[in-house]
């Protein structure tokens, strides 16, 4: 039992060195210089990357006509131990960059791609965490896929076992067999205890083809039905979860001082600094009726 104290009391102290260590070098940001709304996302990254860092911060923005290599020059120059780059102007940075030091990426729903980062994807983890206090009668999930979302397969098989719930998910190629899959899915759908997942992806939740007849049968048949985009809960989803930006910025620091090599081994986790996002109409109309103490738990509700 000693034995076992000293080793964690060692683990704990080696990490500590480490990130202390860590801290006492230079990091360079990069983001797009974004007009307002989108401007303060950015802004909110920062803001939380420079409360979770100790050391020195160098900042650089890319306007709408600058070319990634003009960050690329800055970073050189400035030669900073690591580079958190954000938005898609970042994400063309990043490319460049991501064999020279590490980088990680943020403010994009990146996928498993040779980058490494904190995806906009929510995990399935928050969502089904989510789904059991909005919708305590579930006891199966049902998602439609493709290879754009299956990363986030694996996540939620282990997150369904963890919860009880079972985890029906098939996986489409077009958007023609995610119409057919959906058809096929909804002949047998239980509405007092299945749900459907649409995940972040172009082909099983096409936003003109797929999206719109969900959301219509959703409300005509009484289906649970929530998102992993929170757009989809002001057009009636049940919920869906959006990030929480200045969260992401501290785990984006935390993730660069405690994964190594990440230029040889990339890793892309999913967003678990999220808020949660509720349509009230449509909960209503499934029968949810929510205390006023879990309502307060509610970041965003619809109708406005």
């Amino acid at each position: 039992m000693l034995r076992q104290t000293y080793f964690y009391i060692g683990l704990i102290l080696s990490l500590l060195l480490s990130f202390n260590a860590f801290a006492e070098k230079e990091i360079a940001v990069v983001y797009p210089d974004a007009p307002a709304p989108f401007n303060e996302i950015y802004k909110d990254i920062i803001e939380g990357v420079e409360e979770a860092y100790d050391g020195s911060i160098e900042t650089f923005s890319l306007k709408k006509k600058d070319n990634p290599e003009k960050a690329v020059n800055w970073v050189k120059t400035t030669q900073p131990s690591a580079v958190i780059a954000l938005g898609i102007k970042g994400y063309r940075t990043a490319k460049i960059l991501n064999n020279e030091l590490p980088v990680l990426m943020g403010a994009l729903p990146i996928r498993p791609n040779g980058l490494s980062g904190i995806s906009l994807v929510p995990a399935p983890s928050k969502l089904f965490d989510s789904l059991q206090t909005l919708a305590p009668s579930v006891r199966k999930i049902h998602v439609v896929y493709s290879h754009r979302s299956a990363w986030t397969i694996p996540l939620a098989e282990a997150e369904a076992k963890r919860l009880g719930y079972g985890l029906h998910s098939i996986q489409v190629s077009t958007v023609k067999e995610a119409l057919t899959a959906y058809d096929t899915l909804f002949k047998n759908f239980d509405e007092a205890h299945d749900a459907l997942w649409i995940p972040l992806d172009p082909i099983s939740g096409h936003e003109q083809v797929i999206v719109p007849n969900l959301l219509e049968r959703s409300w005509e048949q009484n289906l649970i039905l929530f998102s992993s985009k929170p757009a989809h809960v002001k057009r009636g989803a049940l919920f869906s979860l959006y990030p929480d930006h200045k969260a992401l910025g501290k785990s984006l620091v935390e993730m660069l001082a405690t994964e190594k090599n990440l230029a040889e081994k990339p890793i892309v986790k999913p967003m678990i600094n999220t808020q949660l996002a509720v349509n009230l109409r449509t909960a209503a109309h499934l029968g949810f009726e929510y205390k006023n103490q879990q309502k307060s738990q509610f970041h965003l509700t619809f109708p406005e």
